[in-house]
């Protein structure tokens, strides 16, 4: 009998919990209304910048000091604000509005990499071969979407949606995070605490002056920012910026602990797949290249939430892969498809100065162009004298962002 009315009492905080974390843009909204309210009306103009009533019928001078003070602890309010505000609604519009109707790129035969499913090791012949069907990719949605799944796209159970790099649907934001709207998230992720507990520094520090003579609504505040810090920290603000912005990996891809490739191929039959296992990110480019992945390859991107990044414009349209992959990636199949058919995947070179990107240049461009399918270019098949071309078309995708 305990033990039962302690299974129901559970069941009853999760589903009240449920609940007060999906009413989390009505908190986001009481507490921006009575932050802005208390600390930038009730104390940073009236307060400081505004004259001070005495009691005897008149008013004290403003202090230049406090006047001043007044108006950057107002810039700074404005400055948090306005980042955690407008990327939420960014997020949110952008959930409901975009990619209603999101279909992959129609260019998989251009793709020498590409994701697959690991059930197709069931069906593969001995080495993980398979043979290739033009124009079809690898994977199928787990849902029933009526199409081949691109790389790292996975469906939302909530919008019952396939969408590009799709992390998860957070009830408490009521918006989904994937490729689109992962920076303007990771601003919400970062601005919002930082508001939150310098709202509370600033009601703390209003409560403790005598002239506060009106005390609720800094009250208010303080148990607002209490509330939006905690909803914070159990939304698990901190590991969901390590996992999407350090490691450049996304939720459905935490559930299995391999990822399946498939490597494109031709031999004199036509062309086949070849299925390879990595235990680690194949799309993890180290700390500074995935922090570029979310908020843009340039340092004067970052600032900017509307500022997205390449990836999400060029998604699907890299030279030979829909995203760029790890050196690791390109090693392997190098050493396995270069014994079958004498051809090598460029490797990458060293990164300039000015940080400008990494860039894959052809070693051979006849090479290059035998692993393509006969219909994306004029073929030269292995084995065929290479042709010259220029070098603007001899250029290939690194595993960076492939800016140029």
């Amino acid at each position: 009998m305990l033990f039962e009315l302690l299974d129901l009492l559970d069941r009853c905080l999760d589903r009240c919990l449920g609940v007060f974390l999906n009413l989390g843009p009505v908190w986001l909204i009481c507490y921006l209304g009575l932050a802005i309210y208390a600390n930038d009306y009730k104390y940073f103009w009236s307060t400081l910048m505004g004259p001070q009533d005495t009691g005897f019928g008149f008013d004290d001078p403003v202090s230049i000091a406090n006047w001043y003070l007044g108006l950057c602890m107002i810039l700074v309010s404005a400055t948090l604000k306005v980042n955690w505000f407008c990327s939420w609604l960014s997020v949110f519009v952008t959930s409901w509005l975009f990619d209603r109707h999101w279909t992959p790129p129609k260019n998989p035969s251009k793709k020498r990499i590409m994701q697959a499913d690991p059930s197709l090791r069931a069906v593969a012949l001995p080495g993980g071969r398979l043979v290739y069907h033009e124009g079809r990719r690898p994977r199928k949605c787990p849902r029933g979407c009526p199409f081949d799944l691109s790389d790292r796209a996975y469906h939302c159970t909530t919008t019952h949606r396939c969408l590009p790099v799709y992390d998860h649907f957070c009830a408490y934001l009521w918006s989904t995070v994937y490729l689109r709207t992962m920076k303007p998230y990771c601003f919400v992720l970062v601005f919002l605490p930082l508001d939150a507990a310098y709202s509370l520094a600033v009601s703390v520090a209003a409560l403790s002056q005598p002239s506060s003579r009106w005390a609720a609504p800094f009250v208010g505040s303080i148990l607002l920012c209490c509330l939006v810090i905690i909803l914070i920290l159990i939304a698990n603000a901190l590991p969901n910026l390590k996992r999407l912005v350090w490691e450049n990996t996304v939720a459905p891809e935490l559930q299995g602990k391999q990822r399946t490739l498939a490597f494109k191929y031709r031999e004199r039959a036509g062309w086949h797949l070849r299925l390879h296992d990595f235990e680690r990110n194949p799309w993890d480019l180290g700390i500074r290249a995935n922090f570029r992945q979310v908020f843009g390859e340039h340092w004067w991107m970052w600032p900017f939430f509307w500022w997205n990044p390449e990836r999400v414009s060029r998604y699907g349209y890299y030279v030979d892969r829909d995203l760029p992959f790890a050196d690791f990636v390109t090693t392997e199949f190098t050493n396995q498809i270069m014994p079958l058919t004498g051809v090598a995947i460029d490797t990458p070179a060293p990164s300039s100065t000015h940080g400008e990107g990494r860039r894959r240049l052809a070693r051979s461009s006849a090479d290059h162009r035998s692993q393509l399918h006969p219909g994306d270019v004029p073929t030269a098949h292995v084995g065929t004298p290479p042709r010259h071309e220029s070098g603007a078309r001899r250029r290939t995708e690194g595993h960076s962002t492939g800016l140029g």
